[in-house]
């Protein structure tokens, strides 16, 4: 029988918002989480602790009770020894970090459903950080069911695929997001709903005609006074080159890492094989406090190129902004993969699901 003072008696369906992930860290539904929880509108991040391994044949899929005990069992990956604190991280390699904190198994009784992606920076730097959680069967989630065969620790696969990088205690590369009830309950839809959190430059309020797709511009934009519609940085570039990726990416300067690229006189941006290339989405999205989306390829893999990191966008994203422009552009990563391919701003690349904040 559920005790009286659970946190969640009088909570409805939906996406967890600060003051509930609070609530169950208060009661040690998560432990370990004294120090800096890093909470906010609708997310918490997980941060890593200092217990690293390089994963010798690359990623393990979860599959279930007693994920770490089964690698090292199994002689499947190799302890890493900081110097001074820091672990440095090969690119084209992939690694496996503890999480500080804990999920405690009763979060099933609640019906906790948890879901999480890579920070949109850490995708910026073309890193893949997927969650694992101890008694699941994939990656970035667990369900009530699969909480009850946990033993609560979790767990952050990183692959750099085009800097090196290093990670030190504490560092924080994904976000996780806690639903009261499966997910696809809060999900809302709708023309009414494009119309509100989607502006496109040529059409205004998206109305009618906007759905929830979102296309690529390839229009410039002036950077250091160059014209620029996207960065580009091959494995070649960058090679040699070791991002900390616990400082504050947006404050990086592009130059030492990025060329600059224009679409051609069709419109069209050249994908070559072997580099990663950040764009923006024409439409502007701009999200009141109560509803965040999420952001997936339609086709993770079109044809010549791979469109990956799936975003995640937090409520108040674009509102209000201080310049008074209307919204804000989404980001694009995306990699090539076959010698040479167009991308061309007519194309669809990503398709947007909103989630209703209602706690």
């Amino acid at each position: 029988m559920m005790s009286s003072n659970t946190p969640w008696r009088d909570w409805i369906p939906g996406v967890l918002s600060a003051s509930q992930v609070e609530q169950l860290c208060d009661q040690g539904y998560m432990t370990k989480t004294e120090e800096n929880r890093s909470i906010d509108h609708s997310s918490m991040d997980p941060h890593l602790a200092d217990e690293g391994y390089l994963l010798e044949g690359g990623s393990i899929k979860p599959s279930g009770r007693g994920y770490l005990h089964f690698i090292e069992k199994n002689k499947l990956a190799t302890r890493l020894q900081p110097e001074n604190g820091i672990y440095q991280l090969s690119a084209r390699k992939t690694y496996l970090f503890k999480v500080r904190e804990r999920l405690s198994s009763t979060l099933a009784e609640a019906g906790i459903h948890g879901q999480a992606t890579a920070k949109s920076s850490i995708g910026r730097l073309d890193v893949l950080a997927r969650l694992v959680v101890d008694g699941t069967a994939g990656y970035e989630g667990f369900n009530p069911l699969e909480l009850r065969h946990s033993n609560g620790e979790r767990f952050l696969e990183i692959t750099p695929m085009t800097f090196s990088v290093s990670v030190r205690e504490g560092s924080s590369l994904s976000q996780l997001r806690l639903f009261y009830g499966e997910p696809r309950a809060c999900e809302i839809r709708g023309r009414e709903l494009w119309n509100t959190v989607l502006y496109d430059p040529d059409l205004g309020s998206c109305g009618q005609e906007c759905n929830d797709l979102l296309s690529v511009d390839l229009s410039d934009v002036q950077i250091g006074g160059l014209p620029v519609a996207a960065f580009e940085v091959s494995d070649a570039l960058a090679k040699g080159e070791v991002i900390q990726l616990w400082k504050d990416s947006k404050r990086m300067a592009p130059e030492p890492y990025w060329k600059f690229r224009s679409a051609d006189q069709h419109d069209r941006l050249r994908i070559t094989q072997n580099s990663f290339y950040i764009l923006r989405s024409r439409e502007r999205l701009r999200l009141p406090g109560g509803l965040a989306a999420y952001c997936r390829a339609i086709d993770e893999t079109i044809g010549e190129m791979r469109i990956h990191y799936a975003g995640f966008v937090h409520p108040f994203f674009g509102w209000k902004r201080f310049d008074g422009k209307r919204g804000t552009p989404l980001i694009f990563e995306v990699r090539g993969l076959r010698p040479q391919c167009q991308l061309d701003p007519s194309g669809e690349t990503r398709q947007a699901y909103f989630l209703q904040d209602v706690n």
